[in-house]
């Protein structure tokens, strides 16, 4: 297994793509394999199309260009036709509520539960990295709420991975070796994690541009719906076509609740989004890797009764649709390679 070098150009078939550490696997017609750490600055095409390092499936024959700047790839170039990784069954957990979609909208909410998980005993290292064992309070409803909403008003189903785990059992939103504490647990993480691949893939698939939201709660500004884009990174896809007001323009999810009253955070191209600047599932499935992504963080004013998120659920609904009426409903003819024998 060979590291790829600077100013290097590589050509082969892709082995697998690691996308907890954003590394692909290529090899060559001499069965020489080597690793590629993709950064988000990598542009990876198809033809003329922009694309995402999830829609790549083991078998692809791509090109990839090594940036001399340091031994990441810098473009990644498709050779023939779009190819999907074949998926036998749907990713299936009595833990982890899962709606398929038809929409190129994918709601997360990794957070939100409060049930156990029989023979997993609750973490208690807190010597791990942000470690947090409470959970985002009604966030499994809201987002339940905000899916039921969109199909009503958009006459389609957004694509709903939510989790029914108490976070004090997984934390969905971590790395699997800070996430869990257990082995049994590692089962409903990977479902979890699967879940949203799964939905990335199809919505990849089958429109030009989809969007992720990982709603959360926060209780540092109770008032205000805190926004989490890496800087905008992980939006990178449509800030590249629309510029900043993907972000905070007219159009944008922030605009809309402002428009509805809510305050927002933070405003402007330079504002920090610290602490809440997108997390794991944010920063590993947005641009490039999977969709344009956002993370929410409701202040806890916005979901502290049935009537207030119920609230907060139709106005989440009216500015997802702003969004997608403004920048989503572009389709590709293109179906993944699924055979779905159970439904979830």
């Amino acid at each position: 297994m060979l590291v790829a070098e600077d100013k290097q150009v590589i050509s082969g078939t892709l082995i697998s793509t690691n996308l907890a550490t954003s590394e692909l696997v290529i090899e060559d017609k001499q069965e020489r394999q080597t690793v590629i750490r993709v950064l988000h600055s990598t542009r990876i095409y198809n033809g003329e199309n922009k694309t995402t390092l999830i829609t790549l499936g083991s078998g692809q024959e791509l090109t990839i260009s090594v940036d001399s700047s340091g031994s990441a790839a810098d473009r990644i170039d498709l050779r023939g036709d779009r190819i999907f990784p074949s998926r036998k069954g749907y990713p299936i957990s009595e833990w982890i509520t899962v709606q398929r979609g038809t929409l190129p909208i994918l709601l997360s909410a990794p957070h939100g539960g409060n049930e156990s998980i029989p023979g997993v005993p609750k973490r208690n290292d807190d010597s791990q990295p942000k470690f947090v064992i409470k959970a985002d309070s009604n966030t499994y409803p809201l987002s339940k709420l905000v899916a039921a909403e969109l199909e009503t008003r958009l006459g389609g189903k957004p694509w709903l991975v939510a989790a029914k785990f108490h976070r004090s059992y997984i934390d969905a939103n971590r790395p699997i070796e800070h996430a869990l504490e257990h082995e049994k647990a590692k089962a409903t993480y990977r479902a979890y994690h699967l879940a949203l691949q799964h939905a990335i893939l199809e919505v990849n698939c089958q429109f030009e541009s989809g969007l992720l939201i990982d709603l959360h709660g926060q209780s540092r500004l109770p008032d205000v719906i805190w926004r989490g884009t890496r800087q905008g990174t992980t939006l990178g896809g449509l800030t590249d076509q629309f510029g900043w007001d993907v972000v905070e323009g007219k159009n944008s999810l922030m605009h809309s609740f402002r428009q509805m009253g809510y305050s927002t955070h933070p405003q402007g191209i330079d504002a920090s989004e610290s602490p809440f600047s997108g997390g794991f599932i944010t920063s590993t499935y947005g641009y490039p890797y999977g969709l344009n992504s956002m993370q929410l963080e409701y202040g806890y004013s916005f979901r502290a009764s049935k009537e207030k998120y119920l609230k907060t659920s139709k106005d989440t609904a009216v500015a997802i649709e702003h969004f997608y009426r403004s920048y989503l409903t572009k389709k590709l003819k293109c179906a993944p390679n699924f055979s779905n024998d159970e439904k979830p």
